[in-house]
């Protein structure tokens, strides 16, 4: 009896070593999983897509070991940014006339679509100099601002707007150009100008300003691109990224912002 008796005792010591084991071994293959270091992100992002982006990074970052980065500029800083660092990741900006130029610089790959990027009129609350048309915009003693186009794509929209609908005498009233969409609403809201060639996404949140739809036929809608750069390295997360901007989780988080997605 004692002879089973130790024996018994020595089987089930053995077992208990070998499950002993397996745990150490599950517990080490965890603990080097969360000791490892997070792979940083760098976006080079438009000015105007900073709302979005902003709550997009808090969601991927939750669910993936990244650190995201941006960097928001008008789209011509970006791209004179990307060539002379010579690092990044993801390039999104607000049309696809300006990453179709990074990819003509070998800069960024085929690009997915997110949200329309649509211009409208914007006016102080109010609308105090009764401003409703395009065409109001050639008014004598109209001061009206208007995004750089060499600096970013909605400068150069707004020309296209002006030409487009043979409105030239627009630029007469032009009191300023700016660097980024965001510079515009400063000016308007600050009784600077009293009109400018916005995107409908850049009035959200601000009851200084009133958007003036401008009418399909008259108007160029721009669509939002996101990419990956070809200098980046990291394919793998940069393409979980890109995807999860471009899914349905993505887009829903652009049109809480007023960005209205992009429908296949």
């Amino acid at each position: 009896m004692k002879k089973k008796f130790y024996l018994l005792l020595l089987i089930v010591t053995m077992i208990c070593l070998v499950f002993a084991g397996c745990s150490n071994s599950t517990n080490t293959g965890s603990t080097t999983s969360q000791n490892e270091p997070p792979v940083n992100l760098l976006v080079y992002a438009g000015a105007g897509l900073k709302m979005p982006l902003e709550e997009i990074k808090t969601a991927f970052e939750a669910e993936n070991n990244v650190i995201i980065e941006y960097v928001y500029a008008g789209s011509a800083q970006l791209l004179s940014q990307i060539e002379t660092s010579g690092k990044g990741d993801v390039f999104i900006v607000g049309s696809e006339n300006t990453y179709n130029k990074a990819i003509e610089k070998d800069l960024a790959n085929e690009s997915k679509l997110v949200a329309h990027h649509t211009p409208a009129i914007m006016v102080a609350k109010g609308n105090p100099k009764n401003i409703q048309t395009l065409e109001d915009l050639t008014q004598e003693g109209i001061k009206v601002v208007l995004g750089d186009p060499q600096a970013n794509a909605i400068g150069a929209t707004a020309q296209k707007l002006i030409e487009k609908n043979n409105l030239q005498d627009i630029n007469n009233n032009v009191v300023a150009q700016t660097s980024t969409i965001n510079e515009i609403v400063t000016a308007i809201t600050a009784g600077n100008a009293d009109a400018g060639i916005v995107t409908t996404d850049s009035a959200y949140g601000n009851n200084a300003v009133e958007l003036i739809a401008i009418p399909d036929a008259q108007n160029i809608d721009q669509l939002i691109p996101i990419g990956s750069l070809k200098i980046s390295t990291n394919p793998e997360i940069v393409a979980t990224f890109v995807d999860f901007v471009a899914s349905e989780s993505g887009k829903a988080i652009f049109e809480k912002y007023g960005f209205a997605p992009v429908t296949e």
